[in-house]
């Protein structure tokens, strides 16, 4: 009998631990709500699903997916998301405060209005992103955080004050010009 009692309470809880539903916030104050039954862990792949107002404080999603979902409003506050794939993600006005973000690639992701408070950046690409109006971004740590001639800045942030490193966009012409040297060099062996 006990270890029939036993052996149903671990499954319970193991089925629990691995598959949550989560239940987002009503935000528009509609009366309705999102249910999403994604697992929350590493490596998982959630692009372009519409997470908005997504509860997830300390969650553990390092080497996650991200890429074209919608994570507007949602509070990830001291979570891992390091080396995440967040390219093309919009998190407008979203909770990152603390949380671990290095080495994840922002490709032309919407950050406008968030909030990075003491969250780390260390390399991260922010190559076409849009960080208009980032809230507490003095306090984040942007070392060798990347960016390039597209990235719209706070205002008042200079990426040279905070050791972030520019990547060139390379010319068409420059490209083209290679290609056919190329094309040139083989044709003369």
């Amino acid at each position: 009998m006990n270890t029939l009692l036993l052996s149903t309470t671990l499954a319970i809880c193991a089925s629990s631990a691995s598959a949550d539903i989560y239940q987002w916030h009503d935000g528009d104050g509609d009366g309705s709500l999102w249910l999403s039954n994604s697992y929350v862990e590493p490596y998982v792949e959630l692009s372009g699903q519409i997470l908005w107002w997504a509860n997830l404080p300390f969650a553990n999603l390092h080497h996650a997916t991200f890429v074209y979902t919608d994570l507007s409003y949602a509070n990830l506050y001291g979570a891992n998301l390091s080396a995440a794939d967040m390219s093309f993600a919009n998190l407008f006005e979203s909770n990152l405060g603390q949380t671990d973000l290095a080495f994840t690639n922002f490709f032309g992701a919407n950050l406008q209005s968030s909030n990075i408070e003491d969250a780390n950046m260390f390399y991260a690409d922010f190559s076409d992103a849009n960080l208009y109006d980032l809230g507490n971004w003095e306090s984040a740590f942007w070392l060798a955080a990347r960016y390039n001639a597209n990235t719209i800045f706070p205002e008042g942030m200079n990426p040279d004050d905070y050791a972030m490193i520019e990547i060139e966009i390379p010319a068409p012409s420059v490209l083209f010009l290679y290609g056919v040297g190329t094309i040139l060099k083989k044709r003369r062996r």
